[in-house]
């Protein structure tokens, strides 16, 4: 539990516990380091969390430290205050390992069912636990440890018709938390609206490229992200939505609902031009 009622007091209390931990070697100067990648952008996302990150020099291995506030810390979200935080250090140049954390975080804070356990747990050991992914799942729940933006390249076949199909790209000023929790979020979406949705996410350890020729069989793009989207080329043509890394982790079926409205409004355009 948090007594912090600020996100700088949170992002102390939380990085104290590392230092004690012999996970961050100077306190202060990788606090500095948080505020400087807090002052990028906020790290508040709707539904009550709060995700402070940052690599650090002063870091010696990767680590998150899970703190819970009970008024609410205010960490940029438009929704309101975060109860739930979590701290993320990663060391200066340990990209391949931080990012696995990460996306593995991004997956499960997409569950409702995780968020609201680690509201409901008592036990702090327990609560750690849930966080590592060392709970069995619930029925039913999807095992597949698949990170995001690693789809396969081509859709099971089928019978029935083919369905919408969408590329997406996601990015954020440093490639961590919010870029794989927006190809997450995305991808959940397009499940549930029974879209093909392949997510290229492009994280600060590099990227890895959508088949071309899933690229060129979508039928519309979409694009959240607060850096320049790398070979963006690749997709013109295409109808696009282009919109901030955060729109696709919050409203992600508007998203491709617009997709699907741009698409066909660019085909009714051809078929106007045919005629």
């Amino acid at each position: 539990d948090l007594f912090a009622d600020t996100k700088e007091a949170a992002a102390r209390s939380l990085a104290e516990r590392m230092t004690a931990a012999g996970r961050v070697t100077d306190l202060e100067a990788f606090l500095a380091d948080v505020a400087a990648r807090e002052a990028q952008m906020p790290t508040g996302l709707d539904g009550g969390i709060g995700i402070p990150h940052c690599r650090s020099a002063h870091v010696t291995e990767p680590t998150l430290a899970f703190g819970r506030s009970a008024e609410g810390i205010d960490f940029g979200a438009p929704d309101g205050p975060a109860d739930l935080i979590f701290l993320i250090a990663a060391p200066a140049g340990a990209d391949d390992d931080h990012l696995t954390i990460l996306s593995a975080l991004a997956r499960r804070l997409a569950d409702s069912t995780f968020t609201e356990a680690l509201r409901a747990e008592r036990d702090p050991a327990r609560a750690a636990a849930l966080i590592r992914g060392e709970t069995p799942p619930e029925a039913g729940a999807d095992a597949d440890t698949e990170e995001p933006g690693e789809q396969p390249d081509t859709a099971p076949a089928g019978s029935g018709p083919a369905p919408f199909r969408i590329v997406a790209v996601t990015s954020c000023p440093t490639g961590i938390a919010h870029t794989y929790m927006a190809a997450e979020a995305l991808q959940r979406a397009g499940e549930e609206e029974g879209v093909d949705l392949r997510v290229e996410t492009q994280g600060s350890a590099g990227f890895r490229r959508i088949d071309p020729a899933v690229v060129a069989a979508a039928d519309a793009v979409i694009l959240a992200h607060d850096v320049e989207v790398r070979e963006k080329a690749r997709f013109a043509g295409k109808p696009v939505v282009d919109v901030g890394v955060k729109a696709a982790i919050n409203r992600p079926a508007a998203l491709i609902a617009e997709a699907r409205e741009k698409a066909a409004q660019a085909g009714a355009g051809a078929t106007a031009e045919a005629a």
